[in-house]
């Protein structure tokens, strides 16, 4: 009875431990390429990508095998290029993209995965370049363009990426009008 016990435990330890592993892969000369542990054949926790000369490249949070929380994508530097956050696998909240010297590029609002709603694009200088909104990825709605010294440029309307519409565009010597594809609706 006492040996039939042990086999007996000793299996279950043996299947629970195989569920639980640890993954690595590397690139043809050797360097490590990612790294991350994981539960039943799915990533679990951090999994951490590098690039060819060694440097961090990302590190993508897994839960059950799929993206949830905060991702982040780095620059050779280091420094963070994409900031994005997850849930089941899917892109939500908002998302920030950086220049290499750090300074925000882009903002965007994630709804199930794609871009809809607030969506901002600055100049490396930190100056505000277009303030608008995105509906399905797409630039959409009334939006807003400036010029990189902070002066505005031109606004109007988009349809799914489209300008539309009569748009208000600045120049040196004033305002003036233009009209952009088809009629607004």
């Amino acid at each position: 009875m006492r040996q039939i016990f042990i086999v007996i435990f000793g299996l279950i330890f043996t299947i629970s431990n195989a569920q639980d592993f640890e993954n690595k892969e590397y690139y043809e000369d050797g360097t490590l390429k990612l790294e991350y542990s994981g539960k039943k054949d799915k990533p679990e926790g951090i999994v951490k990508l590098y690039y060819p000369t060694g440097e961090l490249q990302g590190e993508l949070m897994y839960k059950k095998g799929k993206q949830n929380g905060t991702s982040k994508i780095f620059y050779k530097t280091g420094k963070i290029q994409k900031e994005m956050t997850y849930k089941d696998g899917l892109q939500i909240d908002t998302m920030k993209i950086y220049y290499k010297s750090g300074q925000l590029y882009e903002l965007s609002f994630i709804q199930n995965g794609k871009k809809n709603g607030v969506y901002k694009l600055f100049y490396e200088n930190g100056q505000i370049e277009i303030d608008g909104y995105a509906k399905d990825n797409m630039i959409h709605g009334y939006c807003v363009h400036f010029k990189e010294n902070g002066d505005e440029w031109k606004k109007g309307e988009y349809d799914m990426g489209t300008p539309i519409g009569n748009w208000t565009e600045y120049d040196e010597v004033g305002v003036t009008m233009k009209q952009y594809g088809k009629a607004k609706k």
